[in-house]
């Protein structure tokens, strides 16, 4: 089968730059089966229009410190950064999935971003933003994972229909369990659409609950922080984005 070239902003779970790395054909079939959603390229998009300094004061605020170091299950495993618009949430997102990364480098942990953003909300739906962290997984390996595999070639003989969310959100969980420790890393979660935004807090709710090795980074704007008190069993830990700290 011929290998084709891709660019891959995530050739490694910790690689902040674009690498080309071949894969073959029945690879770029599994990983548009997982998501037609593409984070990585919109994570260097904006890391790209980042300026120096911005959100530098998050990353050094005790919450952040404690959620990102602490190896303690008692942690809350949820950091939600919310703020009105324009107080520079997408910017400081990328600054912390740059900044796990580089702490993870050479580790076996996982940093895997989502951009949510109203204007593609008819793909992102609850299931392709599941799959998107899927296939960041599948992308950060040397191969396609087992699991994944199996998954997929057990679709292709029922027709080849796509997961459903619970039998994504299981498939997400085996795959992450030999993984140390997995960051995932949501931004702007306020413009998903009602019902896939609830679906989709209710898929991570039942991730950190399966598997424990999981940190959530959520960004937003304020009242986003009611909807996780009423679907994160253990709510969030909290930063207030404001725009007037040095940005």
């Amino acid at each position: 089968m011929t290998n084709t070239n891709v660019g891959n902003a995530s050739n490694s779970y910790n690689n902040n730059t674009t690498i080309i790395v071949g894969v073959n054909e029945e690879s770029l079939r599994i990983q548009s089966w997982l998501s037609p959603l593409e984070p990585y390229r919109r994570h260097q998009d904006v890391r790209n229009r980042r300026l120096d300094g911005v959100g530098d004061w998050v990353l050094q605020r005790n919450e952040f410190e404690s959620w990102c170091e602490s190896q303690d299950s008692p942690v809350n495993p949820t950091l939600l950064c919310y703020g009105g618009q324009g107080v520079g949430k997408t910017y400081i997102s990328s600054l912390v999935i740059d900044t796990l990364r580089e702490k993870a480098r050479g580790q076996n942990i996982a940093v895997l971003p989502l951009y949510c953003d109203y204007q593609a909300r008819k793909d992102q739906l609850a299931v392709n933003l599941i799959g998107g962290l899927l296939k960041q997984v599948a992308l950060g390996a040397t191969r396609i994972p087992g699991e994944i595999q199996s998954a997929f070639e057990e679709s292709q003989q029922e027709g080849g229909q796509s997961l459903r969310l619970p039998d994504m959100v299981k498939l997400f969980v085996k795959v992450i369990r030999p993984i140390e420790r997995v960051y995932i890393c949501v931004d702007a979660v306020d413009e998903l659409l009602p019902g896939d935004r609830s679906g989709f807090l209710r898929a991570l709710q039942k991730i950190i609950q399966d598997a424990p090795n999981t940190r959530l980074f959520i960004t937003g704007r304020p009242y986003i922080r009611g909807e996780l008190d009423k679907h994160l069993a253990k709510g969030a830990h909290v930063i207030h984005i404001v725009a007037d700290r040095g940005d």
